[in-house]
Parts: structure tokens; sequence; C-alpha cells
């Protein structure tokens, strides 16, 4: 590979037990690499076996070491640019962010520039990486909180896997409208999009399958009925409850319409509930915990976002206790 190319994504050392094999058995045995992947890889001079280019089909010996590079026709589509990033952990594989409310994840509807994904493109292009990463959760615009991208498609694939194997875990924050009478609870609802809206959902039998657990942290006291008590300009006549919030699947909106379809819609969620203006310009909702064993070496990973500013006041004035993070 010329010194212009990109800084390889992967290195490593052949065990003795690999030897003798063909490289691409030892690439899916010792990585788990998908077939798919494997395929791109022969399409150029992406695999270097003692710096030389290789064929997957040829044999290894222990000790042999082998580079494997992204190739640059995998790189991703989005538009480089110096967004700020908050990184909470990052290596050679995965970039973990909390992003803020307001900020898109990815382009979409037409929004092609100040994503995450747009910084992230940049991030890895300067830094002389094939800007071939992509998001692995996803957040609503309006909610905050960790989102974890792959820097790579054997990455991503991996985390996906990681994913259907309910080995990627999402933990959430969020206050709810109301007092609620349980302590846990579980809400299996399809959801599906409204038709002829673009953003709207709605539990409705034709959607698909969609799982949410809930805990209840802690319920507002009696005093939260009028304006000016709990130190807030809002009446609150049914109170309100703040929650630890887990998924099961990854619909979109999937928090917010199962919360208003069990009758306590977020707090702040102009879409499922009531806009709060002036006190929180946004759904009360936010991605506290993520965990999710490594792509490569499999060590499991855990990551906390204390709660923004804007949600931990709004828990705060309403007397909920934060959890320890």
């Amino acid at each position: 590979m010329g010194a212009s190319q990109p800084r390889p994504f992967l290195e490593f050392v052949v065990a003795g037990d690999d030897n003798g094999r063909v490289l691409s058995h030892v690439l899916r045995r010792r990585l788990g690499m998908s077939r798919g992947f494997s395929r791109q890889l022969k399409r150029g001079p992406y695999v270097l076996v003692n710096g030389r280019p290789a064929a997957l089909r040829e044999t290894v010996t222990a000790g042999d070491r082998v580079t494997l590079y992204v190739p640059p026709h995998l790189a991703s589509n989005v538009r480089p640019e110096p967004v700020p990033l908050a990184v909470v952990f990052e290596d050679a594989h995965v970039l973990v962010l909390d992003k803020p409310a307001g900020m898109l994840v990815h382009p979409a509807h037409g929004e092609q520039s100040g994503t995450m994904a747009n910084g992230v493109a940049y991030r890895l292009a300067a830094r002389g990486q094939t800007p071939a990463a992509g998001p692995v959760t996803r957040l609503d615009r309006d909610t905050s909180g960790l989102v974890v991208f792959a820097k790579h498609p054997f990455a991503h694939h991996a985390l996906a896997q990681a994913h259907a194997r309910g080995q990627l875990r999402r933990t959430y924050l969020a206050v709810a409208q109301g007092v609620l009478a349980v302590n846990e609870g579980v809400v299996d609802a399809p959801i599906r999009r409204v038709p002829g809206e673009l953003t709207r959902r709605e539990v409705h039998a034709e959607g698909q399958r969609a799982v949410t657990r809930f805990r209840v942290l802690a319920r507002t006291g009696a005093g939260c009925g009028t304006p000016g008590q709990c130190n807030m300009r809002l009446a609150l006549p049914d109170g309100a409850t703040l929650l630890e919030v887990t998924l099961e699947t990854g619909r979109t909106h999937q928090i917010r319409v199962h919360m208003a379809y069990a009758g306590h819609p977020l707090l702040g969620d102009p879409l499922y509930g009531e806009p709060l203006p002036g006190i929180l310009d946004r759904q009360a909702l936010h991605a506290w915990r993520l965990e999710f064993p490594h792509p490569v070496d499999g060590r499991l990973l855990s990551f906390v976002s204390p709660p923004h500013a804007d949600f931990a006041r709004l828990a705060r004035s309403l007397g909920l206790l934060r959890p320890k993070t």
C-alpha cells in the first residue's frame, strides 16, 4: 500500500492453531468476519501478509502478520464537516459520543449537513482513516445521550450481531406525565408509521413488534400540582414520574410512542404529549447508559452519560431523585 493510503483498521499475527489454514477461513474463525465483507476485501490490495498483497485463498503460517485496510469504495457518502463532537470513548474500531439535543445522528429528510455523522467522517478523514463509519445506535433529534459509531464495516457487522443477540444494551432516563401506579412494567405493542405522515408513529396491529421495559426511579409528591410549587412555572395536576427505560427492540420513537400509549407521555414531547415552552424545549428523554462487547476483542464496554443540564434541571425542579451514576 502506498504512503498516501489510509491506515489499516486491523493487524494481527497468525496464531499457532491457525498454521496452514486458508486466510479467508482464519478471518472468519478468528474475527467472525462475514463472507460479504470478505468479498469486498477481494476487490483490491486491501489484505497484506507480511507486507505484501495476499489473496484470501492463500494459506498462512503461524507468525505471519496480517494487515487489513478498508476498501475506499466502502467510504460513506456523508460529507465530512468539522462538527463539534463530545467524545466519550474512541479506539481504532468504535467511537462513543454524547449527543446533544437538537442534533441529528445522520443526514435525513433533506438535511445533509451539521449531523454527528458529518463530524465523524471529518474526524476519520483528518486522521488518515477511510471515512466508512456508520451509527450502530440512533437517537431522535431531540433526545440526548450516548450513541455508538462503528468506524468500519467489520466493526459495524460485529456490533449489529451483538445487538441481535441482546448484548448491546441501552438504558434511558425519561420523565413521564402522571404518577405511575406500578413500580415496573413492560409495554409490548407493535409500532408502525402513521399513514400519510413522514415522522409520526402509532401503536397498530399491522406494525412491527416493539417491546419497552420500564422501572420507576422516583415520583413527584402532591406539591407539584400548581404553578410556583416545586420551583416551576408549570402545573402538573397528575404529577410526574422519573423512569429507567430499556429497549428490547429499536423502533423509531419507540419509548415516546409506548409511554403515550400507556397513558403517560413524556414531558415536553411535541408529537405524543404536550410541549413545555420556556421549561423544556424537547421531550424528557436521555440515553443514559450503553453497554456492548468490543467488536474485535470481545471485552465488555460500559459507558454512562449524566443527564444533560435541561433534563437534570427539570428533574430537580419536580423533586425527582436522580439515580447515582
